[in-house]
């Protein structure tokens, strides 16, 4: 063999051992590389729980076509009389230990105020608060505010007392104007409600001063407010004015806060009416206490719902339970491991929202 020869031989060997190194410096640069991180779990099928054989000892009443007070444990208990029956759309908001319904028409175009009543008991008619656009619970929970009409284009502000005697004369106000709720620090309310330009404020009802406005005020209670915003949220404590960015613990669009009744606990219900760009719909429920501000998510979530938009709906009981409303009601107390289930169905239908009594 020439010597040429012989240095051709060795090479081949050579060649494919550095090859072999530089193959495995690859892989251990890949195995050291950071790992992405695993995909969210999907949602369950259903919400999960335990079947509470001693009952979840809820009440509600049921902004169905009636109105519905319903047992948990043992269904449908009474229909109240006296309210408008049809083709009508009732929404149910707890003012205190009261319930105020409004009944709205069933053309969401209509142009005429809605009739605001107040829940009685079981047995006896609703008591009749007028008409008004929109009515909000105040900061005592012995009165609603409603966005009365005077004339076409002229609207004011005026506060009812669920005790009964005349109301104070109010304010001028946009017809436009959603009044939401209130608390010791003002009342917020949405300015341009259902337009695009709309805004959300919280102002001194008295006279009108602006407290603080942001295009998307999420919910207010106690010292907080809680405004949306594109990536996060943004906590105001309204004692100092001051503010503090709050990570999304969820993705999806603005979700819906319905404070505990003393206000130290927000359920925020982060749902998506099209999960991963399905016809999917799901809930995804969070607890946000401000003063933490710290996150805690609800056990079993996320899950698959069909009643986003009609016989669902979350309120708090005065025994401090987040109630949720998805085929049955389902009780929660902040920090058990699960929910537990009424064994009542609820009854079908196109409503929506619930309110726990008393």
């Amino acid at each position: 063999m020439h010597q040429g020869d012989r240095g051709k031989t060795l090479n081949g060997p050579v060649v494919r051992a550095a090859a072999a190194v530089a193959a495995l410096l690859l892989l251990s640069a890949c195995t050291n590389a950071v790992e992405p991180p695993p995909p969210p779990p999907g949602p369950l099928a259903e919400l999960s729980g335990i079947l509470a054989t001693g009952g979840i000892g809820v009440t509600a009443l049921l902004p169905t076509a009636g109105p519905t007070l319903f047992d948990a444990d043992r269904g449908p208990a009474a229909t109240p009389p006296g309210y408008p029956g049809g083709d009508v759309r009732l929404d149910a908001v707890r003012v205190g230990k009261h319930v105020v319904l409004t009944v709205r028409p069933p053309n969401p175009r209509d142009t005429e105020p809605s009739e605001i009543l107040e829940y009685t008991g079981p047995s006896s008619p609703p008591r009749s608060l007028g008409r008004a656009w929109s009515a909000g619970p105040d900061a005592g929970g012995e009165g609603v505010w409603l966005i009365r009409q005077d004339a076409p284009d002229n609207c004011r502000l005026e506060h009812v007392s669920l005790a009964g005697g005349e109301p104070a004369p109010g304010q001028p106000a946009s017809c436009r104007t959603r009044v939401r709720t209130e608390t010791a620090h003002g009342l917020l309310i949405t300015i341009n409600a259902d337009a695009a330009e709309s805004t959300d404020a919280l102002i001194e009802p008295a006279t009108g001063r602006t407290v603080r406005q942001a295009p998307r005020i999420l919910g207010a209670a106690g010292d907080w407010l809680l405004l949306d915003g594109l990536t996060d949220l943004t906590l105001v404590d309204l004692r100092d004015n001051s503010s503090k960015k709050v990570s999304r613990p969820s993705i999806g669009a603005a979700p819906t806060v319905v404070p505990s009744r003393e206000g130290a606990i927000w359920a925020v219900d982060f749902a998506n009416a099209a999960y991963r760009g399905t016809n999917t719909q799901t809930r995804d429920i969070w607890l946000l206490r401000p003063s933490g501000p710290t996150w805690d998510h609800a056990p079993g979530m996320p899950f698959v719902t069909e009643h986003l938009s009609r016989g669902g709906g979350l309120d708090w009981s005065d025994a401090g339970d987040l109630v949720l409303a998805d085929r049955v009601l389902a009780a929660w107390h902040p920090g058990e491991p699960q929910w537990r289930l009424s064994q009542a169905a609820l009854p079908g239908g196109t409503w929506s929202g619930f309110t726990v009594l008393p």
